[in-house]
């Protein structure tokens, strides 16, 4: 996501320049975070979901389809994610627009 936000700086520096908020610009790039993870979820959770047989003889004290490892780490990853998404899209804030729009 810091790949991401870096190279949309001049974009961001316009946004600013043009009188867009902070909470505009992080937003922009958190709802990209969430479309992302969503759709890592979407796909992720039935595959992992499907694939816990193959790996039952190998689980030790856990039920293959136990909902409190699945929970944890949906909780996880979103975490992950938010914290991945929110710490550029705030540094993005504090750009001075001149700096972003000479970028490159």
């Amino acid at each position: 996501m810091a790949f991401m936000v870096a190279r949309r700086t001049r974009e961001i520096g316009i946004r600013m320049a043009l009188g867009a908020r902070g909470g505009s610009v992080v937003w922009l790039v958190m709802r990209e975070v969430l479309l992302r993870s969503a759709a890592g979820l979407a796909i992720g959770l039935p595959a992992a979901w499907a694939i816990t047989r193959l790996v039952e003889t190998q689980l030790f004290g856990i039920r293959a389809t136990d909902p409190i490892t699945m929970v944890a780490a949906v909780l996880g990853i979103a975490g992950v994610a938010v914290v991945s998404g929110y710490l550029p899209a705030h540094k993005a804030t504090t750009i001075d627009p001149m700096l972003a729009l000479r970028f490159e």
